[in-house]
């Protein structure tokens, strides 16, 4: 039987032998049997534990990168729901300093409510859809206010804040490199970098030379954070770069008209 090393220690501790083909003899486990049950019961959680791991990050049945990403992305867009955070930064070319564009916290229940609270331009924002009406606070009064047949969630101008899966419909993926597991905010994430071209034609037109690192949730693959950087076509100098942290799927979560 080919272990690993650490595992044949974690036997021996208990056990006092070494694994093998040979087995304990009758006498021994008879004197001893409660404690080849907990030895027994713990080298098969450890088995377990290992084989999972290989699974994973090496060994029969693994991965590539590619069809992680394209399971993880495939399952996030697929969730009833899930909460997110967008962060959106732009540096234009006669200045040193980052511009924050929009920061926001939401929530997406399919197929078509959303919820948004944060800053947009440096403007406090909250924003409701459901379905073809949109709702605005009007942040003086109080107010909602309701645009009856506005579907501002399907806008490419607010794909970060409202849609920030639409970020990872690819035509192809030239680059691409599994660089390791990461720990990321206390949670350990399997690390990617890539260079996708995107299916969105509006998007394609404003930006370019796009740069993803993206991190995965090692037990379904599911897209849990991402920095996305491109360059502005129509500025050289200019660079847009979005953080996204995505978390929730499939979670109990009500959206419902604030009027």
């Amino acid at each position: 039987m080919n272990l690993p090393r650490w595992i044949i220690k974690i036997f021996s501790a208990f056990s006092g032998r070494v694994p093998g083909l040979r087995l304990p003899s009758p006498r021994w486990i008879i004197l001893n049997r409660k404690r080849v049950f907990v030895a027994g019961s713990i080298v098969a959680l450890v088995l377990v534990l290992w084989g999972g791991s290989r699974l994973i990050f090496g060994g029969a049945g693994k991965l590539t990168p590619q069809q992680m990403l394209g399971m993880g992305v495939e399952r996030a867009q697929a969730s009833a729901s899930f909460r997110y955070q967008a962060e959106v930064h732009y540096l234009k070319e006669e200045k040193a300093a980052v511009d924050l564009y929009s920061k926001v916290d939401g929530e997406r229940v399919a197929p078509d409510r959303v919820r948004i609270q944060g800053t947009i331009l440096n403007r406090p924002v909250e924003f409701v859809q459901i379905g073809d009406n949109a709702f605005f606070k009007d942040q003086v009064n109080g107010r909602w206010i309701s645009l009856p047949g506005s579907r501002l969630v399907d806008s490419e101008l607010f794909y970060a804040e409202l849609n920030p899966l639409a970020f990872f419909n690819f035509k192809d993926i030239p680059e691409m490199k599994y660089t390791g597991a990461e720990r990321v905010n206390g949670e350990r994430l399997l690390a990617f970098e890539m260079r996708p071209n995107l299916i969105d034609p509006f998007l394609e037109l404003l930006l370019t030379d796009y740069h993803y690192k993206v991190w995965l949730s090692p037990q379904d693959y599911r897209v849990r954070q991402a920095t996305i950087r491109a360059g502005e076509k129509r500025n050289v100098k200019g660079t847009l770069t979005i953080n996204l942290r995505i978390w929730d799927y499939d979670k109990n979560i009500t959206i419902d008209p604030p009027l």
